[in-house]
């Protein structure tokens, strides 16, 4: 056990078996479980007032233009419109970008993409907005566009901005690629592609504003990050921050664009339009605005070339990865790092030249979304390395463990992996549980036309936001003179349990049982900036900060109940909401009393606490170094079934097994693999936002397919292996993320080994595969004929 996991661990009261502790590694109900079962969650748009405004926003139907004109004169002379706003109703900075600023709110002249918002439509309903949008009409002047990455690296290409195409680029230089490649046997170059795919929460971005005879105004939405919401609005609006409020309402999933511009978009329009006219304004777009205007996750072109030495040890590996960010950045520049510092997996490479481009082209815009670059990284590497065991006739699994990283090798950065490194255990979970050997020599000697076969994929996931900036949360714990113990952060809760956990954390501390929890609705008038919602961080880092505040909370009241049992405070420990006296059990007094009697005496009730992790340093010019403080590790076995006349196939059975370090709720952890697992099925085998000449053409859940209870497999075990690593609350590691990742490499790893047919573009369609059938066959007729020739 590291120091570090020690020191989360003194002064918790335990039970039962050493190591055991209260309320951490229990299955606790969700904190929010009941009121959501119920129907009770208010959401923003359940919170509309009588004459509340409705904003609509409409968007450029070109990829590529100058906006010549704009006639809004139709849609204004309409009954029951209000107004309808664009850029020149901006009162402040006409923005709406999360890093770097190239992206407007309200586009003025030139716009980039489909996506780029022109204007909001402001009227007394919904309908009556969506039928004004339909009504204004903009004239373009269409500019020459590109949508490839690759192409828009060329000299020739058009330019997106005018400052290039190129927003960032990074590189990894570790060892002596040469010398690698010229003690290699093997060398295998590779291309894969990987689509654009959308997030589909359940409820879409919504935001609601109103104004305040002062001047100020409220702003509530659904959003994973309510401090750079406002961050985005101080600046729209030209307003000091403490002017604008914004609440985070419940919200109805995320998957990562909430944290984007998104959000900004929606409160923004609403911002502006109720300062303007001084009335409520609810802005929400509708399932193909969404799908159209927020952020995808990035496609990626990416090429390997790796060299194996004859007894199948890596050697060296040269990766370029391309991200099609579309027309703006958004979090693109950070989804770049995790791209690249992944981009050799779970594997010891020695000598490694790795170059990632972030590049702009007139598509709808990337950026974050679950896994964050993980995803496209782990499908290439895992996928070429399916190829190398095929060309070194070794067993795939085989041929992984003798490169795979365990405690004391080195990663791509050249990061020494520690004793916290879970993988191997992983391994052996999955490897027993899908009975791997024997069944592949049972799939070895297949006959007929339905065909299986098994695909397997590893995982090293980086933990906290390391090259993404600094990470940091806070945690303010209010105890009211009733016991009841109010949890308040900006850290937000959209789905993931993640704050019932945090709310573990110091219920473990504290030695308080979670009935006497309550949470509190994020709101940057109360609640410190926290950094945003991502990389699964809520647990981690936010889980630190509640276990100092709680820890703050407790001497205090150790010391209330040691001058009530008149003993000292060492002798006194708070277990279950009962404080006692160590030598006499039976001398106690209950929570309820110990909160009201501290109140009383005037005993500081409320803590709030920051925690900030350690530096993760890490060199610019060389890749090199600790860009992740932790890690989490998983291995994924598939099983398909392949109809081979048809090339349609089934996935039979799942295998997964993650290290999460401390799993402070199994059953919370469970829900994250098994969701995560079904998410990366949809993305390996269906998930494709299609756009043609930079317009989506399937912005429905009718045409973009998404996996239904249908799609999950019969046989899906998944298994928690728990490896304390020296970051998170009782050496907890992140765990929502990882599950989407191994998906989509081992769908494609299992479908090769049952057919032969390797697909290295996402999604693996059947249609793919019955078309990599025919080349197959028609391969194996040429050579037939050459032959007899």
């Amino acid at each position: 056990m590291t120091p570090e996991v020690s020191h989360f661990l003194k002064g918790v009261k335990q039970k039962g078996e050493e190591g055991k502790l209260l309320y951490v590694g229990e299955s606790i109900e969700r904190i929010d479980g009941l009121e959501k079962v119920l129907g009770r969650p208010v959401y923003t748009g359940d919170m509309l007032a009588r004459g509340t405004l409705h904003a609509k926003l409409f968007h450029s139907s070109v990829a590529h233009g100058t906006i010549r004109d704009l006639d809004l004169s139709r849609a204004k002379g309409m009954p029951r419109v209000v107004d309808v706003i664009t850029w020149r109703d901006v009162p402040g900075i006409n923005e709406s970008s999360a890093v770097i600023p190239d992206r407007p709110l309200f586009s003025s002249g030139v716009v980039r993409s489909t996506a780029d918002l022109i204007g909001a439509v402001i009227a007394e309903t919904d309908a009556t907005a969506q039928d004004a949008v339909e009504a204004v009409k903009v004239t373009y002047d269409e500019l020459p566009t590109v949508f490839d990455p690759v192409e828009a690296m060329q000299p020739y290409a058009v330019k997106v901005h005018d400052e290039g195409n190129v927003a960032k680029q990074m590189k990894i230089r570790k060892g002596d690629i040469l010398k690698g490649f010229s003690s290699s046997s093997v060398v295998l170059e590779n291309t894969f592609r990987t689509q654009f795919q959308d997030a589909t929460p359940m409820e879409t971005e919504v935001g609601m504003a109103v104004p305040s005879a002062d001047g100020s105004v409220t702003v509530i939405g659904s959003m994973q990050s309510p401090h750079h919401t406002r961050a985005a609005l101080v600046k729209m609006l030209n307003m000091p921050a403490e002017k604008v409020r914004v609440v985070q309402a419940f919200t109805g999933g995320a998957f990562g664009p909430k944290s984007d511009e998104t959000p900004y978009d929606v409160c923004g329009a609403a911002a502006i339009a109720a300062l303007k006219l001084k009335k409520p304004v609810y802005c929400r777009m509708d399932r193909e605005e969404s799908m159209v205007m927020h952020t995808k996750r990035h496609p990626y072109v990416i090429r390997h070339k790796t060299g194996v030495s004859a007894d199948g040890k890596l050697q060296a590996d040269e990766v370029e990865l391309y991200l099609d960010t579309g027309a703006y950045a958004s979090l693109g520049v950070f989804v770049i790092g995790r791209g690249i510092f992944h981009c050799t997996g779970a594997y010891e490479v020695p000598n490694v030249k790795a170059d990632s481009y972030l590049v702009y082209t007139n598509n709808t815009y990337a950026g974050s979304l679950r896994g964050f670059g993980g995803p496209q990284a782990i499908f290439a590497m895992e996928s070429q390395m399916e190829d190398l065991a095929r060309k070194l006739s070794m067993d795939p699994l085989e041929f992984r463990m003798k490169n795979m990283l365990v405690p004391g090798k080195r990663n791509a950065t050249n990061a020494l992996i520690d004793s916290s490194c879970g993988l191997p255990q992983c391994v052996e979970k999955v490897v027993g549980s899908s009975d791997y050997w024997n069944k592949r020599k049972i799939f070895a000697n297949q006959v007929g036309q339905v065909k299986k076969g098994l695909g397997i994929a590893l995982l090293m996931h980086g933990n906290s936001l390391g090259p993404e900036g600094n990470d940091y949360a806070a945690v303010l714990l209010e105890v009211g003179r009733d016991g009841i113990i109010t949890v308040g952060t900006g850290l937000t809760e959209y789905g993931t349990g993640a704050i019932t956990g945090v709310i573990q954390v110091a219920a473990a501390v504290m030695g308080v049982p979670l009935k006497w929890f309550r949470l509190a609705r994020p709101n940057t008038a109360k609640h410190r900036e926290t950094g945003p919602t991502v990389a699964s961080r809520t647990v981690v880092i936010g889980g630190n900060a509640s276990r100092l505040a709680a820890e703050k909370l407790r001497k205090r009241l150790e010391l209330v109940a040691a001058d009530l049992l008149k003993v000292s405070q060492s002798d006194v420990s708070i277990e279950d909401g009962v404080a006692f006296d160590r030598a006499d059990t039976t001398r106690s007094v209950g929570w309820a009393d110990l909160a009201f009697e501290a109140h009383r005496r005037g005993v500081k009730m409320s803590e709030e606490s920051f925690f900030m992790a350690p530096p993760a340093p890490w060199d610019t010019e060389t890749g090199l170094g600790t860009p992740y403080l932790q890690y989490t590790w998983g291995a994924l076995i598939v099983e398909v079934q392949v109809d081979e006349s048809t090339g349609v196939y089934q996935v039979t059975d799942v295998h997964v097994a993650y290290d999460v370090g401390k799993a402070i709720n199994p059953t919370g952890v469970l829900g994250q693999i098994y969701g995560g697992t079904v998410q990366g099925l949809g993305y390996a085998m269906m998930e494709e936002l299609i756009h043609r000449e930079g317009k989506v053409v399937n912005p429905n859940l009718a045409d973009y397919y998404i996996p239904t209870s249908m799609d999950v497999p019969k046989n899906f075990k998944a298994f928690i292996v728990e490896v304390p690593g020296p970051l998170g609350p009782f050496g907890a590691k992140i765990v929502a993320e990882p599950p989407i990742v191994l998906p989509a490499p081992a769908v494609r790893n299992a479908v090769l080994d049952a057919t032969g047919v390797a697909v290295n573009d996402l999604p693996v369609t059947s249609e793919k595969v019955l078309m990599g059938l025919k080349r197959g066959l028609q391969k194996a007729s040429d050579q037939s004929s050459g032959a007899a020739k």
